[in-house]
């Protein structure tokens, strides 16, 4: 389980998170919805411990990672498979490189063994056939797939973290996200998604948290979210042109 308790944060004197509690079990598909810099990434680099509340605690399996070193927060870091916006793939590396990169570096693996591995894991992200390529060669899709398939490279995470997984993508490539972000949270592996796209959360996450002026707003399921009697939730779905198919 991951736990806020009362979390503060700010970026200088910009205030981005205030008093946030909150509890997200592994298991659990959360997206996490606002506009842009109410402190939705924020949450994810929290939980990873890139930065650090500047009061309240953050309690992962347990364990509070509010003043931990990098060499203690080692540990905690394994239990997730992050994916931030950008990608952030090396731009001198092929894709399959790309992907090797963390087993060279910390596995014990031999050539034949990472090799098997990256072509298992880009198969199962559907982009095998880009093994060679490089980053500027890859589509917007392909790109988000590949950065996928190398947060997949080292042991199987407990959950996954997506940093707006289908901004800038269109609305094919966006979908096909949204299928591998549900198929690989299957077998008991949840996500917390950070996005400002509510179509794309409905798609995929079955509890939403929404932001507002550095505090949560919103905390409840699909059916609560879209008819939210707060006007800052109805009016950002609003303008999305957000409607519920299922009629619920």
């Amino acid at each position: 389980m991951i736990r806020f308790e009362e979390v503060n944060f700010a970026y200088g004197a910009r205030s981005v998170l205030r008093s946030v509690s909150l509890s997200v079990d592994f298991p659990e598909r959360v997206a996490v919805l606002g506009g842009s810099g109410e402190g939705k990434t924020t949450i994810l680099k929290l939980v990873l411990g890139l930065i650090r509340p500047d009061s309240g605690s953050i309690i992962v399996d347990g364990d509070d990672i509010s003043h931990k070193s990098e060499g203690e927060l080692r540990e905690t870091r394994m239990k997730f498979s992050i994916v931030f916006q950008e990608g952030a793939l090396f731009d001198s590396l092929d894709v399959k490189e790309n992907v090797a990169f963390c087993l060279r570096e910390y596995t014990e693996m031999s050539e034949d063994e990472i090799d098997a591995r990256v072509r298992h894991i880009l198969s199962s992200v559907g982009v095998e056939q880009a093994l060679e390529l490089m980053p500027e060669e890859l589509s917007g899709g392909m790109h988000r797939r590949v950065s996928i398939a190398r947060s997949l490279a080292l042991d199987t995470p407990r959950m996954f973290l997506y940093d707006e997984p289908t901004t800038g993508l269109d609305p094919i490539n966006a979908d096909n996200i949204c299928r591998l972000i549900a198929e690989l949270s299957k077998e008991g592996k949840g996500f917390i998604m950070v996005t400002h796209k509510v179509s794309d959360a409905l798609k995929v996450a079955d509890r939403f948290i929404f932001l507002r002026d550095g505090s949560l707003l919103f905390d409840g399921n699909r059916h609560e979210l879209l008819h939210a009697d707060h006007p800052d939730i109805k009016l950002f779905i609003n303008e999305l042109c957000i409607q519920d198919p299922s009629g619920l």
